[in-house]
């Protein structure tokens, strides 16, 4: 049963993710072949296309929390957790220049490249009905926030925690994501660099967040998966 102490990291993420992406996927949002202009209209094609992304977070969770599994199986609970709220603690103190650092590492070029190639691809070839297929694609986008939920679905143990929580951290963004889709006009340049102070802040707090849970963690699960050795009488 997932830990409900990694729920309200998971949200806040989604929230700072949310806050992220109006400056940086804004534009992608808005040039979504959107089928009609009624806002109830708008919000179902949005909902299908968020679908998307998040079934690719629930997917990239489960990978990610089995192999948080492994590596508490191997009595690493502590330090993982430990890891990963330093890392977003990092993350939250270098803003934005964290993701220019990650984007600029050897590879991540030419499978961002090919991503948008195949999203711009789904645009020409089939504008109306790729709303949902662009969804499954953008999940897969180079983001420092993504990466900072994965850490957190590392540190979660489980593939089942892990897909939560990169649920949950979906579930968060939307609001803010639907509100840009509908309300887009009003959401000027200002507003947007306004809103997006509060995302260093959100992300260090799920770094104390994930700090406090590594210091409080036992061994339960690496005891009970380890058996104890005993002395054998005969």
């Amino acid at each position: 049963m997932p830990e409900l102490s990694l729920f309200l990291p998971a949200l806040l993420l989604g929230l700072a993710g949310s806050l992220h992406c109006v400056g940086m996927c804004g534009p992608l949002l808005l040039a979504l072949p959107l089928q009609a202009k009624e806002k109830w209209a708008v919000l179902q094609q949005m909902l299908v296309y968020h679908s998307g992304r998040i079934i690719t977070y629930v997917l990239l969770g489960i990978v990610f929390g089995l192999l948080g599994k492994g590596l508490a199986l191997a009595g690493l609970q502590k330090v993982l957790s430990i890891t990963a709220g330093i890392f977003m603690i990092g993350m939250a103190l270098m803003a934005w220049k964290f993701e220019q650092l990650v984007t600029a590492l050897p590879g991540f070029g030419i499978f961002t490249q090919k991503i948008k190639t195949g999203i711009g691809g789904l645009l020409r070839n089939n504008p109306r009905g790729s709303t949902f297929s662009i969804g499954l694609l953008n999940g897969l986008l180079p983001c420092g926030m993504v990466y900072a939920a994965l850490a957190g679905a590392l540190a979660s143990f489980g593939s089942a925690e892990g897909g939560i929580f990169m649920a949950v951290f979906g579930l968060g963004t939307l609001p803010l994501l639907l509100m840009v889709s509908l309300f887009s006009g009003s959401f000027s340049q200002t507003i947007r660099k306004k809103i997006r102070i509060a995302q260093p802040i959100l992300l260090g707090i799920v770094g104390l967040l994930l700090l406090q849970r590594g210091l409080n963690l036992d061994l339960t699960l690496f005891e009970s998966a380890v058996p104890k050795a005993g002395m054998d009488c005969h």
